[in-house]
């Protein structure tokens, strides 16, 4: 998946990155490089969280996602 990153530079030093996507979501470090790689880290925790969240409710329903494949008509 793509993510829109912003990353700000501090006047003290240092950068934070944020997540257009992932309201809350930010990566804090003293290079641009290193507050990429953390919120690359957030967003994956983000994305597993919601994915836990997402077979939770599955489960909770009775539900059951099936992948099925169809061939194009020719």
């Amino acid at each position: 998946m793509h993510y829109t990153i912003i990353t700000e530079s501090h006047e003290k030093g240092g950068f934070t990155a944020r997540c257009v996507e992932i309201p809350g979501a930010r990566g804090h470090g003293s290079t641009q490089g290193e507050a990429i790689a953390r919120i690359k880290e957030e967003i994956e925790q983000v994305r597993q969280a919601q994915n836990a969240e997402l077979h939770s409710i599955i489960a909770s329903v009775h539900s059951e996602i099936i992948k099925i494949e169809v061939a194009d008509s020719a």
